[in-house]
């Protein structure tokens, strides 16, 4: 039987990939064969990542770049394909959490720089990864969007991350009805809560929260950055060939009910 998981040959590109999620996300499109180039600002944990997945026998480069920048996302997908040839897999993980303030409370710059980075930024790097991916009509692009996409989360402010959140939701839905003639699929996964880092401190700054949350997922644990790997692989893949504009919750049922 055709191994649909198989990404051997293909290119991937992966924002946010310094640590966290886009750490995991690295991994595992390298552990199921491709070229991974990782982008991050943050250079030191660039760095170390890219160090780690060579050792650890993984054909992998790095590019320092903002999101929000367009030039400097022009360059980091221009020395990808000078390295690699091409862009098959753009993960668009990069972004910034929620800002957890009333409305009210909220600055005109704070609101921007949410916006900015998880809405602009996504458009900006699937611009420029999507003309190389529209040369060769082929690719599979990966937003990353959150269950805050379609409900206010229980227990916290909505605002600017959960506006962000339904922006991208409608970027991939735009991109998948524009792209999709061209062989190239645009979806989006929408994890609900995961144990990450800023999550972790989150919590411990608001146990009773944790727990709030922890009662309305249907599950009754919460996730780790792992139960995202199969999604993840299932829309880089062949597997998703005919998928195009869908956002796949991965929230342990929180939103069943």
């Amino acid at each position: 039987m055709m191994n649909f998981f198989d990404l051997k040959g293909e290119v991937a590109f992966v924002t946010g990939a310094s640590k966290g999620l886009g750490k995991m996300f690295a991994n595992t499109l390298a552990g199921a064969g491709a070229k991974v180039c990782l982008l991050s600002f943050e250079e030191e944990d660039l760095l170390r990542t890219e160090r780690e997945m060579k050792d650890a026998g993984y054909d992998v480069m790095s590019c320092y770049a903002d999101i929000t920048d367009e030039q400097e996302v022009e360059k980091a997908v221009a020395a990808c394909v000078e390295r690699y040839g091409t862009i098959d897999i753009l993960v668009n993980n990069a972004g910034i959490g929620r800002l957890n303030k009333a409305p009210q409370d909220t600055t005109l710059r704070e609101w921007q720089k949410v916006i900015d980075i998880n809405v602009n930024g996504s458009f900006i790097c699937a611009k420029a990864a999507g003309k190389v991916m529209l040369e060769k009509q082929k690719g599979k692009i990966i937003n990353m969007s959150s269950i805050s996409g379609k409900v206010i989360n229980k227990g916290v402010h909505g605002g600017s991350y959960d506006v962000s959140k339904q922006a991208v939701d409608g970027l991939t839905r735009a991109l998948a009805t524009e792209w999709a003639k061209y062989n190239i699929n645009v979806n989006a996964i929408a994890p609900g809560y995961f144990m990450t880092d800023p999550n972790k401190e989150f919590f411990a700054a608001d146990p009773g929260f944790y727990d709030l949350a922890l009662s309305l997922i249907p599950a009754g644990h919460m996730a780790q950055p792992e139960d995202l790997a199969g999604t993840l692989l299932y829309l880089a893949s062949h597997a998703s060939d005919y998928v195009h504009g869908t956002i796949i919750q991965v929230d342990g049922g929180y939103m069943a009910w």
